[in-house]
């Protein structure tokens, strides 16, 4: 069973998030903030990362790219209704996995999710 984590702040988006995937047979776990998000994705336990941008603490571009700076492979699909500069995107989208624009619908997100499942069991988590 592949394990994923949700990184979002807003509580009734998350459990939308969790319960969507519940169904579709993955198991998950929550950060609501940016700090949580690092140390979550830094053990090394996720196959999968959907990360929002807006978040408290530390936004998800920071968030990303720490990550990225310290060799996590896992992918990360950005889950945000946030609208980037033209600089922003390009460097996210060197970043990232994926993008799933906000409202969308969780056959959209598991689309997505399907595509960017690692063979391995685990991410590297340097």
């Amino acid at each position: 069973m592949y394990h994923v984590l949700i990184v979002e702040d807003e509580p009734k988006i998350a459990a939308f998030m969790q319960k969507g995937l519940h169904q579709a047979g993955y198991s998950s776990a929550v950060a609501h903030d940016g700090y949580s998000a690092l140390v979550e994705a830094m053990t090394g336990r996720f196959q999968l990362i959907l990360l929002d941008l807006g978040l408290p603490g530390m936004d998800g571009q920071a968030v990303l790219q720490r990550l990225r700076s310290q060799g996590n492979t896992c992918p990360v699909i950005i889950v945000s209704a946030r609208t980037l500069s033209s600089a922003e995107t390009t460097s996210m989208q060197q970043l990232a996995n994926g993008w799933v624009h906000k409202p969308f619908r969780i056959k959209d997100l598991l689309a997505q999710m399907q595509q960017r499942l690692p063979a391995q069991e685990y991410c590297t988590a340097s």
